[in-house]
């Protein structure tokens, strides 16, 4: 099955140590709630650090989804996640959410 929908949320935080810190917290509350991801229809999470804007430090995280209707369901799980994540740390991070519909996959 192909994914029809992703979304692609950067978290920018003050320092390098923050973001490593963040990373390691944020995996571990998702390792425990991964499966339930997978039940509701997400396919596919990528993390990646942005390189390319020297004296910053983002994560970038792409998720992708069989569908709206799991899209929608994983935004339940990722309130929880979060919630949990607020738990253990009150690190300073800035959040952008992009979404998008798959209209093109070419695969080399």
């Amino acid at each position: 099955m192909e994914p029809k929908l992703v979304s692609y949320i950067t978290s920018k935080f003050t320092s390098k140590s923050d973001m490593m810190y963040a990373e390691t917290l944020w995996q571990e509350v998702l390792e425990e709630m991964l499966p339930r991801f997978k039940e509701a229809g997400a396919m596919r999470q990528v993390v990646t650090q942005v390189w390319n804007q020297e004296g910053s430090f983002i994560l970038g995280n792409l998720w992708e989804y069989k569908d709206e209707k799991a899209f929608i369901a994983c935004q339940e799980l990722f309130r929880e996640a979060e919630a949990k994540m607020d738990e253990r740390t009150d690190i300073a991070k800035i959040i952008t959410p992009s979404r998008g519909i798959i209209l093109r996959d070419i695969r080399l």
